[in-house]
């Protein structure tokens, strides 16, 4: 696609308004922006990083803001005359992988988020095969032009062996638990699956390679393909699969795994087969897995071959502390995972997989990460880590939008004050100082907590007063006065409504006086803010579910209703004050 995305680079020039020339310098490490003699130059070793270079050279410049998917913001007030000199040298960027995870269809706003993508030099997208399986050949291509790499996996055991193909041909693929083989229970949510397959059968490693290959040259624009248990837990107990674990070897507090035995040989010995097959065949292919849960860590002897990458996820991690900040209880747990996974590098890559929005039933609660990210790269990047990638939502992008574009100016190794500094002056203008203060009051908020803030509703709504939101919403009503067109500060006094509104409800629950028609209208009130970025709405009704459940039953309401998760959560309650 190098001739497309070169061509790409001058339409976009010319689009916005931008007067330079473009030219390739192979020994370049980046794009690099020059002026002389009243000739601006725009220099890169490839198309992309020249693409890179326009965007750059129009937010710089030109008076454009490329903070969310397809509504690029204009100010005149901020044009500015270059001088001559380097104006923005070349320079290796911190981390070569940085990109999204997508748990959602590709939908209408596909093409604004490719557009946004590579607008911030972000170049990797993980989404489910399922997901993929639906995207035009249009859609992939343009991607492709803006330097995109689109990894069909995520969680898959379940689409390489799917019960409803396997289930009664082959029973013995599936996991056996007290003596007996599970049942596979296809169409049920694979978020919560928990059924593994039987890993050890040299039968079904043939039929995942088999499975996979053909896969791959069904879809020869694949690069990246990835073999990912069914989340959850639920592995093998049979004979075989029983030598390559201890029960009475438990997973950790810190990763949500200390009721279950630790499942990473097992996982692994499965990865290296199949990762041998695979290289065998298709040395071109980047095989990808995640280290999750029970398989936080490289188990002994295991190594990451060229062609492997893994995605680490350090899940329920703390936010009030950076990853590797050793007075955090949880987190330096993740920062030693890390490094034992970039210690087991023989070729292959460690990407981090993040949750710059919390996590999916954080429930667009505030998480303002700005100069720990900053911090964060430089830490990954001085220690062996190649990429960053983070799970989003462009639906909630007020919410969360300025941790997605500081993440890449982070990764890429830009100055942290000068980003940071900019983004607010391009989103807010004269204002830029009172919106400052603004996510100052959020940041203080989260700290409130305590030591340690794991995102889920409970740990910041139990240790946080009414009146802290009351004060938030204040602060976005007058920013929003300020500019009332603007969408953004609008989507603020919304989110802040939103905070004060579910702050109450808590509040409420906890006095046992909350009954199923507050929730009701609760959820009534969300649904009618579907117009701006602010609500993943089906987020609400399932995770709202479970509170209807409880009030209904008589339980206690804790998270989700997942057993095992809210015991964790009791222990927080406990530990992480």
């Amino acid at each position: 696609m190098t001739d497309k995305t070169f061509e790409l680079a001058g339409q976009e020039l010319r689009k916005y308004g931008l007067q330079a020339e473009l030219l390739i310098e192979k020994q370049l490490p980046s794009f690099e922006i020059r002026r002389r003699d009243g000739v601006t130059l725009i220099a890169a070793p490839d198309p992309l990083e020249l693409l890179y270079g326009v965007y750059d050279l129009a937010e710089r410049a030109g008076g454009y803001c490329f903070f969310e998917p397809g509504r690029d913001r204009f100010d005149p007030a901020r044009i500015r005359t270059l001088t001559d000199g380097v104006l923005v040298p070349a320079r290796k960027p911190l981390l070569k992988r940085r990109g999204f995870i997508q748990e959602f269809p590709f939908d209408s706003e596909t093409a604004d988020l490719f557009d946004w993508m590579a607008k911030n030099k972000l170049n990797y997208l993980l989404t489910w095969m399922k997901y993929y399986d639906a995207l035009s050949p249009e859609l992939k291509e343009y991607a492709a032009v803006r330097g995109i790499v689109i990894e069909s996996g995520h969680h898959n055991f379940n689409y390489w062996i799917p019960g409803r193909k396997y289930g009664k041909t082959h029973p013995e693929f599936f996991a056996e638990i007290n003596g007996r083989r599970i049942k596979s229970s296809d169409g049920k949510s694979e978020l919560l699956l928990s059924e593994q397959l039987c890993t050890t059968n040299p039968e079904l490693r043939a039929e995942i390679t088999k499975n996979i290959l053909a896969y791959c040259e069904a879809h020869p624009e694949l690069k990246a393909i990835s073999l990912i248990p069914n989340d959850g837990f639920g592995w093998c107990e049979c004979e075989e699969c029983s030598k390559f674990y201890d029960k009475s070897k438990k997973g950790d507090f810190y990763s949500l795994s200390e009721h279950v035995y630790k499942a990473d040989r097992i996982y692994h010995d499965l990865l290296r087969d199949v990762g041998a097959r695979l290289r065998a065949k298709r040395p071109d292919l980047l095989l990808t897995f995640c280290a999750y849960i029970n398989y936080c860590a490289p188990s002994p002897g295991f190594t990451l071959e060229k062609g492997m990458a893994v995605h680490m996820a350090p899940y329920w991690r703390c936010i009030n502390h950076t990853l590797d900040d050793p007075h955090c209880v949880i987190n330096p747990h993740y920062a030693e995972d890390i490094l034992r996974w970039t210690a087991a590098k023989h070729g292959g890559e460690v990407n981090i997989y993040e949750y710059y929005m919390g996590v999916n039933f954080y429930m667009m609660l505030p998480m303002v990460h700005f100069r720990e990210m900053f911090h964060e790269m430089k830490w990954y990047s001085e220690n062996g880590v190649d990429g960053i990638l983070t799970q989003f939502h462009v639906s909630h992008w007020s919410v969360y939008g300025m941790n997605y574009v500081l993440m890449g100016r982070a990764a890429r190794g830009e100055d942290q004050d000068a980003s940071i500094n900019t983004l607010f002056q391009a989103l807010f203008g004269p204002d830029a100082a009172e919106a400052e203060n603004f996510y100052h009051e959020v940041k203080k908020l989260i700290l409130k907590t305590g030591h340690c803030h794991i995102p889920y509703p409970r740990s910041l709504l139990r240790r946080t007063s009414l009146e802290d939101y009351r004060d938030l919403h204040a602060l976005a009503l007058k920013l929003a006065d300020k500019a009332p067109g603007d969408r953004l500060r609008a989507d603020l006094v919304v989110w802040t409504d939103y905070m004060v509104r579910f702050k109450q409800l808590f509040d409420s629950y906890q006095a046992k006086k909350l009954t199923e028609a507050d929730v009701h209208a609760f959820l009534e009130w969300v649904h009618s803010h579907r117009e701006g970025r602010v609500f993943v709405q089906n987020k609400f009704d399932s995770y709202f579910k479970a509170l209807l459940d409880d009030l209904a039953n008589g339980r206690e309401w804790i998270h989700f209703n997942l057993d095992w998760e809210d015991d964790y959560i009791r222990r927080h309650d406990q530990v992480l004050g």
